[in-house]
């Protein structure tokens, strides 16, 4: 099974303007939280929601929550950097610029109240 939500549209083909991003479905939200890193990722985001993040101090937030070696480093690195970031902002989750090294999550209380009944059912 894909990570890609099928319709992101959620049905409603042609009623979001071109210049407004549509807010987060569903199904956009439970694929991102889907991944054990995708999470980690978002909750570290949103403790930080007001300011933009360096990639490499969230590189080293996820780090520290899983196995802290330099190889993994590495390995998240890439992850976070190749994958999750930019799922992520097509999902429209995250204003990632990579040039910049920065990101910022992007307000989503759907994302915000699923990522709370998780950690609330991990603990």
């Amino acid at each position: 099974m894909s990570d890609v939500p099928l319709d992101s549209t959620d049905g409603r083909s042609g009623t979001d303007s071109p210049d407004t991003a549509p807010s987060v479905t569903p199904d956009t939200a439970f694929a991102a939280l889907a991944d054990a890193r995708r999470r980690t990722v978002v909750a570290a985001l949103c403790e930080h929601a007001e300011d933009t993040m360096l990639i490499e101090t969230l590189v080293d937030h996820v780090v520290s929550r899983e196995a802290p070696s330099t190889s993994t480093r590495r390995h998240v690195h890439t992850s976070i950097v190749n994958v999750e970031l930019p799922k992520l902002h097509e999902w429209g989750l995250v204003e990632y610029d990579g040039v910049q090294g920065t990101v910022r999550y992007v307000d989503s209380p759907l994302v915000e109240g699923l990522l709370a009944q998780v950690a609330e059912n991990d603990r």
